[in-house]
């Protein structure tokens, strides 16, 4: 059930609670809700589930069978890739039909540790406690943009790319584009088609095709192993340190045309209408489109260890030093794909399971029946695939599932977007508000 609840007077308390309800966090709240039997509540600061894909030329740049969450394919259609429209409508509906307890419009102020245990959010509706947090915000919290950009004249027009709709919100004819990712190569395309642009890429841009063989690179990316491949592997260490591959070939054809001009230097300064680059080159501009990434926000998460001095988070492949704390859904997190849609459910799990152990540690003395306490005296924790069977066999509440569910064939199809924002969204005992809840009063 979706809520979008107003402030409320008294706690509300709960098991779990998810921050975030991207695909991430519902990602992890449907695992928790199929292996478990404890009250989880997501909440997110957007108006509506999807909202943040909800921009005009968003399109995703994996196709349909890579863009699924666990437990519902991502719906056939027209084109191989999903638009902004289907994207947003599939989470959606992917939280109601997975009976999903959501509340939005409710933004986390700040996340303590609780004196009576476990944490205590203060959020703008009202106070959450709860003994485990799942922070599924995702990486895209605040748009970065360079000092450099102070330097520019008022009538210069300045858009970040996560506030970008269409060429409409920029006005004159040139701009230029800064950036060297996959969201600077596809919005200086569209800008191309009615604007002289120029891109300002530090160091170059590795194209990559978008089809080899008629065939989306990412089904060669999955059939080699490389979308799967630990973040650890010699592979995924090449392709962290060459950085983002741009795929699609559309604005290696307008440079070589001599359409859009690109220039390898990064920003330096700004004067006036004039950038100034790192090479001594000055780019006179009508605008600039800022597409320079995001930096991590989370100074509102007020508990020792949880990130380091330059607010990143503290984890190995999602686990916190700080007990009861997880991560899902970072770039790189345990795999090359852990940041994108197909690649949520694994790392989900992983944290899902995370939770049951601990939740066991706390409950086992009046929690497991006796038979249960036998299986465990002959289970040896230290082997982790032992051990996370008798998890499954005692708390969880469902079966093992499949490490890998059946591909569905994607239809053929168009081209892609690949920028994708993340929503930057948001309790077991109380000892102020009196009984255990199963289920969040919404």
């Amino acid at each position: 059930m979706i809520s979008a609840a107003n402030r409320v007077e008294d706690d509300t308390v709960v098991d779990v609670l998810v921050v975030g309800a991207g695909q991430a966090g519902l990602g992890t709240a449907y695992w928790l809700a199929r292996r478990t039997d404890l009250a989880v509540l997501v909440i997110d600061g957007e108006e509506r589930v999807g909202d943040s894909w909800r921009w005009d030329s968003l399109v995703l740049f994996t196709p349909r069978r890579f863009s699924s969450l666990p437990g519902a394919p991502m719906p056939r259609g027209p084109g191989e890739y999903a638009s902004k429209d289907e994207t947003a409508d599939y989470l959606a509906r992917y939280a109601d039909n997975q009976d999903l307890s959501v509340r939005l419009r409710t933004r986390i102020l700040s996340l303590e540790e609780d004196v009576a245990g476990g944490f205590v959010a203060d959020t703008t509706t009202g106070c959450i406690r709860t003994q485990h947090v799942v922070v599924a915000s995702g990486p895209y919290s605040t748009p970065y943009v360079p000092d450099a950009a102070d330097g520019l004249d008022p009538s210069v027009a300045q858009l970040h790319s996560s506030a970008y709709h269409h060429p409409g919100d920029l006005p004159g004819k040139d701009v230029l584009v800064v950036g060297a990712g996959n969201s600077a190569a596809q919005l200086a395309v569209e800008l191309a088609a009615s604007r002289r642009v120029t891109v300002a890429a530090p160091g170059g841009m590795w194209f990559l095709p978008a089809r080899v063989l008629g065939i989306s690179l990412y089904w060669w990316l999955w059939l080699s192993g490389i979308l799967n491949g630990r973040s650890s592997s010699r592979v995924s260490r090449l392709v962290q340190a060459r950085g983002d591959g741009i795929i699609g070939r559309d604005l290696q054809d307008l440079v070589a045309a001599g359409t859009v001009r690109m220039v390898k230097e990064r920003v330096s300064g700004a004067q006036g209408r004039d950038v100034l680059l790192a090479d001594g080159t000055e780019v006179r501009t009508d605008a600039v489109l800022w597409c320079t990434g995001f930096r991590p926000d989370h100074g509102w998460l007020r508990v020792p260890g949880a990130v380091d001095e330059q607010g990143h988070p503290v984890h190995d492949a999602g686990r916190s030093p700080v007990p009861g704390l997880h991560w899902v859904g970072l770039p790189w997190q345990t795999r090359l794909n852990s940041g994108i849609l197909d690649g949520i459910d694994r790392d989900a799990r992983e944290a899902v399971r995370r939770i049951a152990a601990e939740q066991t540690h706390q409950d086992r003395p009046t929690k497991l029946e006796n038979s249960q306490k036998s299986s465990a005296a002959r289970t040896d924790p230290g082997d982790s695939d032992q051990w996370s069977t008798y998890l499954d066999a005692t708390l969880l509440s469902r079966p093992i599932m499949p490490e890998r569910s059946k591909p569905t064939y994607p239809a053929s199809g168009s081209r892609s977007h690949p920028l994708v924002p993340g929503p930057a969204a948001q309790s077991l005992h109380s000892a102020r508000s009196g009984r255990r809840v199963r289920k969040p009063d919404l």
